[in-house]
């Protein structure tokens, strides 16, 4: 079976040129998330195999689809290409060439910003992710499932359809999934992903996938920080840019409960809180308690 799983998977990054893209980068973010790997403070993560099904079944889900469905597959299998395993019927083409091109016109980047919007909408705890089937379905009561362990997060896998391949999963670690996957869909819908930085600063996808800049997902201590921009030293409707940032701290601090500090203090040449020429500065924060 795990042979046929990565022979599956080759043929999934063969059959259309953003998967591999896609995979890599989408390895690199959870990663960096702390999503992916053997274990962290949350408990156990997401395998990398895992993850490769979460984005094939993505892929399979799209209207067009990037990549057909396992059952799709098993139709288009030729006489030598048909096989079981264990009672699992793992027949599929062996060569990419044997597909039908995809309708679908995406760019890479499209579907990487579409996938976190996907799994940051879904409610995992009552879906069955099949790549059988090639979508999200309403998870069936346990005794429908032909001995597949249901938890957080159910995965069938593309052939031995009793295994969960996200069983050891918990639900701390698919909550935080969800959140990293709603924060990087907002990060995607903003400027420094749409468009190129004005300001030395990354953008684009590496925006997204730099590990140490942690503005919009937690940083190294599990907090949750938050870029909050501020007008130049001329200050915000006549009111003095002191007043504005005394202002803004203290509805963060004494209201929120946040912990704020400025991102750019310190720096040689410029004012507190900004950089030279008057660049707006900006604040990080972070709730106290590291949610």
């Amino acid at each position: 079976l795990a042979l046929f799983n990565t022979r599956f998977l080759r043929l999934c990054a063969d059959a259309d040129p953003r998967v591999r893209p896609l995979g890599y980068a989408l390895r690199l973010w959870a990663g960096g998330q702390r999503l992916a790997g053997n274990r962290a403070g949350g408990g156990p993560l997401l395998t990398n195999y895992a993850l490769t099904l979460l984005l094939v079944l993505f892929l399979q889900s799209r209207s067009p689809p990037v990549l057909p469905s396992v059952r799709r597959l098993r139709l288009l299998a030729g006489p030598q290409e048909r096989a079981r395993v264990g009672g699992w019927d793992c027949s599929f083409p062996r060569e990419a060439a044997a597909l039908e091109p995809s309708g679908n016109r995406q760019s890479a980047a499209s579907l990487l910003a579409e996938f976190f919007s996907y799994f940051g909408t879904l409610d995992l705890g009552g879906l069955l992710l099949s790549p059988l089937e090639g979508r999200a379905l309403p998870r069936p009561p346990p005794e429908a499932l032909g001995g597949l362990r249901p938890g957080p997060l159910t995965l069938q896998d593309p052939f031995e359809l009793s295994h969960n391949v996200a069983a050891n999963v918990t639900a701390r670690t698919v909550s935080r999934f969800v959140r990293c996957c709603r924060d990087a869909a907002r990060l995607c819908r903003g400027p420094e992903f749409l468009q190129k930085s004005r300001r030395g600063r990354p953008w684009g996808v590496m925006r997204l996938l730099q590990p140490a800049n942690r503005g919009n997902f937690g940083n190294s201590e599990g907090k949750f920080l938050i870029q909050v921009p501020l007008r130049p030293p001329g200050g915000c409707g006549g009111v003095p840019q002191s007043e504005v940032s005394a202002a803004v701290a203290f509805v963060l601090r004494e209201v929120l409960g946040c912990g704020c500090e400025p991102e750019d203090a310190g720096t040689p040449g410029g004012t507190p809180g900004g950089t030279p020429g008057g660049t707006p500065p900006r604040d990080e924060c972070h709730p106290e308690g590291g949610t």
